[in-house]
């Protein structure tokens, strides 16, 4: 509809609401580098380089929402923003009254990282048998502490290699290296200066401009350094049949980064800090192998193992309670990281509701009487163990290739420990329910089957009970498992088919990934699926088989 007057002319159209974002990412590098390659006699080389790097990497994005949009004329209405979020009677909604909700509030955001390094880097090699290297880095930005000492980290390893055989009996080559250095590590999630956030419009109730505080300053932030030995060996054997690599490492990190807890009173339950010291030490083992080469067949094999053990060896104090300990995975002073803490479970009473051991064997009804040393340490959730099989089989023109992965040495919480009725008790739940939740506690003597569930313990003084069953030790599952991640076979067509059809090659393959796995818990939950470091762990859902099947030809 137009309407007309002496002044103006006003248009109105059917109107809704526009919703606009964008982002934009700038970023450079610029690198200056010189180089030095120079080889003294027949025994005598010498590599180096030394240069410098800046970075630069902003981002920026906005989101604009209007009211009362027009896609024809591209215009917008204004609209009383705090009169509508206080409520407008007489509309069409439910009750008769609307009010707005600036879920899409306008925002402006602007991020900014600039980095600033010096490298070098030299090598001597003396007769082909024997190498030194030596390399060093500064790295400079605005993500750390204001104090130079904290800004200017150098960098560096050093490190040896001596060939101790080559082409001896059945060793074709033997080298032993070393290396030692510093490693450091940062974080953007917090920063040397206060962060505060400025709300892109006003308050909607006051009309005023307003900010929050989302990081408080840490003047102190420091670089997460690793002092890092590494002692390998290398071989090749029987006429290169047989290669690989072991290799020891011992890691001593400093200056841990982290969230911890902290008072809650100061404004942040949690704050990102430089917290503890720890250390990784481990062994890592590959070989290669060629079991079988004939004319029309061979037989290659593939094996990695790696095992690491790491331990907290300080930690600035958390929350001692006994809850502190089991409702989370925790960074403990002489554990592992994501350490696991469970309460020693003691069955259900006659009426059917959990109760657990204290450290002097006494029975308790109430997790509010734990202590932290009544608790028993389950082990860490991260798999110290993993190792992986590869063979590739091939004849004439068939290629087979499959591989096994496993991880394990680690424990999770079955998820039994989510069969808690906390609910009122009728069976009408909107929700998906664990058919394993059926087997509850519902008479007298139920309480002797040692996989029985709880009762309900909604509405009862029971609920502080609910902790005994949900961190019990008998819902820790180990988290080892075998996986056959991938199997391939494939055929080439012979280049004498293929080219009377004018092409080059010509290749079918069907690739099956994740066919089979084998898992150590008693439920044959899949460990990469299962939640099972959560306080609340569910099975998730099994990764189906996926099959591909490909062609390739080249022309």
């Amino acid at each position: 509809m137009r309407a007309f007057d002496r002044s103006c002319i006003v248009v109105t159209h059917r109107r809704g609401t526009v919703e606009e974002n964008w982002t934009k990412q700038k970023s450079y590098t610029f690198r200056a580098q010189l180089d030095f390659n120079r080889d003294f006699g027949e025994r005598h080389s010498v590599q180096a380089l030394i240069g410098t790097e800046r970075r630069k990497v902003e981002s920026q994005s906005t989101r604009v929402y209007k009211v009362g949009y027009d896609d024809n004329t591209l215009a917008y209405t204004f609209i009383d923003e705090l009169e509508v979020a206080n409520g407008i009677n007489g509309t069409q909604a439910i009750n008769g009254r609307y009010y707005y909700y600036d879920s899409g509030t306008d925002r402006f955001t602007y991020d900014d990282n600039r980095y600033v390094s010096f490298y070098a880097n030299a090598s001597y090699t003396f007769d082909r048998k024997l190498t030194g290297t030596v390399s060093v880095r500064i790295d400079q930005s605005n993500l750390f502490g204001m104090d130079p000492k904290y800004k200017y980290r150098p960098l560096w390893s050093t490190g040896a290699q001596y060939v101790a055989l080559e082409n001896w009996n059945w060793i074709d080559r033997l080298a032993v290296r070393a290396t030692y250095g510093i490693n450091g590590n940062t974080t953007t999630m917090t920063s040397p200066y206060m962060i505060a956030t400025v709300s892109s419009r006003p308050n909607t109730y006051t009309n005023e401009t307003y900010a929050y505080i989302t990081t408080p300053p840490n003047p102190t932030l420091r670089w997460e350094k690793t002092n890092q030995f590494n002692l390998a060996v290398d071989f090749n054997l029987l006429n290169h049949r047989l290669n690989g690599t072991i290799e020891f490492y011992n890691k001593k990190t400093t200056d841990l980064l982290g969230q911890r807890q902290t008072d809650p009173t100061t404004g942040w339950p949690s704050l990102w800090l430089n917290y503890g010291e720890m250390y990784n030490r481990g062994v890592e083992l590959t070989l290669s192998s060629r079991n079988i080469k004939t004319r029309d067949f061979s037989w290659d094999t593939d094996f990695i193992f790696s095992y690491n053990k790491n331990k907290l060896t300080r930690v600035e104090a958390s929350g001692t309670a006994a809850s502190d300990y089991y409702y989370n995975l925790q960074n403990r002073e002489g554990r592992p990281m994501n350490a696991m803490w469970v309460i020693r479970y003691a069955g259900l009473d006659e009426e059917g509701y959990p109760t657990a051991y204290k450290a002097d064997g006494t029975i308790v009804k109430s997790a509010g009487e734990l202590e932290a040393e009544d608790l028993v340490y389950a082990g860490t959730t991260t798999p110290p163990y993993s190792a992986s099989l590869s063979n590739k089989l091939s004849y004439k023109g068939f290629d087979l290739s499959f591989m096994f992965v496993y991880y394990g040495g680690n424990v999770l919480r079955d998820v039994a420990a989510g069969y808690m009725w906390d609910r009122y008790p009728v069976l009408n739940y909107a929700s998906a329910v664990d058919r394993g939740r059926l087997h509850f506690w519902q008479q007298p003597g139920d309480e002797k089957d040692p996989d029985m569930a709880p009762a309900f313990i909604y509405g009862t003084s029971h609920t502080n009970s609910a902790a005994l069953w949900q961190y019990a030790d008998k819902h820790v599952e180990k988290g080892d498992y075998i996986k056959l991640r991938d199997v391939t076979l494939s055929y080439t067509f012979p280049k004498v088919w293929v080219n009377k059809f004018y092409a080059e090659n010509l290749r079918v393959s069907l690739q099956i990934q994740n066919l089979f796995y084998w898992a150590a818990n008693k439920r044959h939950l899949d460990p990469e699926v299962w939640s099972g470091t959560s306080s609340s762990p569910s099975r998730g859902y099994r990764i189906p088989p996926t099959y591909t099947l490909g062609v390739s030809l080249n022309f």
